[in-house]
């Protein structure tokens, strides 16, 4: 799929189609589309990507050598005017899928750090949000993941808005019982919704 300005990417990396973390995704983006934005939805156990290599090529370049689907996703996450990112909490962090889609952004810190010349800019106002979902307890576990995501969206020039993490919930479809739930997730979607139309808007 080509890359299309003002899109808002919606990226789940749970193994499972139709996990808790993909359930509260989809009202999320319910509420963006109902707002009159338009979603494309990634699904990162779909795609053909390899872990980063660190082999350091792209520190001459600001590109990834690597020949897989992520050289679809590059343009896609430059050309859109948001970003979501969903993932279930694995061993009190990402998932592997989201963990091995954040890696090859190397390039991309390449780009921005080393080589001065950012695929995104701060100030084309691009914003991003982390939905996670585990199955322990502990707050922390959903800090660690969220401490990731952040770094992630500093680093390829996203602005940081915010998170929802739900802790105690496992089995696969086990979101479904909690409707308070589901209407935050559909809540803060409509709050995130506004607040990219406000800055296109203000553009």
């Amino acid at each position: 799929m080509p890359a299309q300005k003002d899109t808002i990417l919606a990226i789940s990396s749970s193994p499972r189609r139709h996990g808790n973390s993909e359930l509260l995704l989809q009202f999320f983006v319910r509420a963006l589309e109902k707002k009159g934005l338009n979603v494309s939805s990634i699904r990162v156990n779909d795609l053909n990507i390899r872990p980063c290599q660190a082999c350091d090529s792209c520190a001459k370049t600001g590109e990834c050598i690597l020949k897989d689907d992520m050289q679809s996703i590059y343009p896609r996450v430059a050309a859109a005017r948001a970003m979501v990112l969903a993932s279930p909490i694995y061993f009190g962090t990402l998932s592997g899928q989201l963990k091995i889609f954040i890696d090859r952004f190397q390039c991309w810190w390449q780009a921005k750090y080393q080589l001065k010349k950012p695929k995104v800019t701060l100030e084309m106002g691009k914003l991003g949000y982390f939905i996670s979902v585990g199955a322990m307890k502990k707050k922390e576990y959903c800090e660690d993941a969220l401490k990731i995501a952040k770094i992630y969206y500093h680093n390829i020039n996203y602005h940081y808005y915010g998170s929802l993490c739900y802790r105690g919930i496992d089995e696969k479809g086990a979101i479904l019982k909690k409707p308070d739930a589901l209407q935050e997730a559909y809540t803060v979607g409509e709050l995130f919704a506004e607040e990219i139309l406000s800055r296109k808007s203000n553009a």
